[in-house]
């Protein structure tokens, strides 16, 4: 799994067994909705395309708590490179930007800050309140924190929903719809999200700033969406209808 809300490559504990990495280390795992001990173990070679690295500390989890995947590829595997979400092709790509085709056919090109190796974006707003965004991969759903909740007091209530991290955490989560989420000069509407205290806010020091995470679910309306690590840009190619998924997109 590519996660780019994740800061830490991960592996699940039956692959380490089988790969014999048994120097296991106690730390603190921050998930969606949960704080966790978990064991970490030390990978001396991991390779990714024609990139070979040294990972000191990857986490150890079980796979049915990350899909059944062997692990999850963090953002300190992805620094200084692109991924690209090829939602057209239904494929996921990781290599240098030129390689990838570079910026070109793609519309919407919005400059994003860094903080402990996440790209946020911050020209964006939701039903006109501005909020930090984070582009995450690895989420379904788009949540909001509860400082967004506290200024959304008139958006349309849309019932539950249920969040479970890549701990096995669960939590339920109120939703309601955003009438718009804005980024740079394009819109997405009707945009169901997902509300909770999550630890994953305060780890970024966003828990008393409005911060949205969007998931892949709202992701999927773009043909394409590319997240270059290396410029901090987050790069859009939009639809040629204007709906898809569970919102519409339009840009001015």
């Amino acid at each position: 799994m590519i996660d780019t809300g994740s800061q830490a490559t991960v592996v699940s504990a039956a692959l380490a067994d089988k790969l014999n990495l048994t120097e296991r280390r106690p730390a603190i795992l921050i998930g969606m909705v949960s704080r966790e001990d978990v064991e970490t173990t030390e990978i001396p070679q991991f390779a990714l395309g024609s990139r070979t690295f040294h990972i000191m500390v990857a986490p150890l989890l079980k796979e049915e708590n990350i899909g059944g995947a062997d692990g999850i590829l963090g953002l300190d595997s992805l620094q200084d490179q692109r991924v690209l979400l090829d939602f057209r092709e239904k494929r996921i790509f990781v290599d240098d930007a030129r390689q990838l085709g570079g910026n070109g056919g793609y519309e919407i090109v919005v400059r994003a800050r860094r903080k402990l190796g996440q790209l946020i974006i911050t020209e964006a707003k939701v039903d006109g309140i501005t909020v930090n965004v984070i582009i995450d991969t690895g989420s379904q759903t788009s949540v909001g924190n509860l400082a967004l909740l506290a200024r959304m007091r008139r958006a349309q209530p849309f019932g539950q929903s249920t969040l479970t991290d890549v701990n096995g955490a669960q939590v339920v989560a109120g939703v309601k719809v955003a009438r718009t989420v804005a980024i740079g000069r394009m819109e997405l509407n009707q945009v169901a999200v997902s509300f909770a205290d999550a630890p994953a806010f305060a780890a970024l020091g966003l828990a008393d700033k409005p911060a949205l995470i969007l998931g892949m679910q709202d992701l999927s309306v773009f043909r394409r969406v590319a997240i270059d690590f290396k410029t901090r840009r987050v790069l859009f190619d939009l639809p040629s209808s204007a709906t898809a998924g569970v919102g519409s997109l339009f840009h001015s």
